[in-house]
């Protein structure tokens, strides 16, 4: 499946009322995916994934597999780096959010480390800009 509609999927899901733990879902499911097309176009397919934290064994939606599993291809890279960019600031916010209203703490500490791994995910998202735009080559 091309990563824009797995894009378009994840922000279907933050445009419904997602729950504190499907935002939570919802930004290690973006992490993966913004790794998996950083995967893709640097044709870097032996880069090991490594995560910022646990994230979610399935996927948001409880029981699907994560959605950078289903990816196939990137047919417009800018484009898609740009979805990417923008989900992941709505799925930040949305974490800051709830993080601020967390009842105890280790759904403190969830949030932390997703938040982590969304600015991970950005800092991916943006060296990978550089490179599909020819920058810092």
């Amino acid at each position: 499946m091309d990563a824009a509609r797995l894009v378009a999927q994840a922000e279907q899901t933050m445009r419904g009322a997602p729950q504190p733990d499907d935002i939570i879902a919802e930004a290690w499911q973006a992490f993966e995916l913004t790794e998996a097309v950083g995967r893709l176009l640097t044709a870097d397919h032996e880069r090991p994934v490594v995560r910022a934290g646990p994230g979610p064994v399935v996927g948001a939606a409880g029981g699907d597999p994560p959605r950078a599993v289903r990816l196939t291809g990137v047919r417009d890279p800018e484009g898609t780096l740009r979805a990417l960019r923008t989900l992941l600031g709505e799925i930040g916010l949305a974490l800051v959010a709830v993080t601020c209203t967390a009842e105890d703490e280790a759904a403190y500490w969830n949030c932390i480390e997703a938040l982590d791994a969304v600015d991970e995910a950005k800092d991916r998202v943006r060296a990978l800009t550089r490179e599909t735009r020819g920058e810092g080559r």
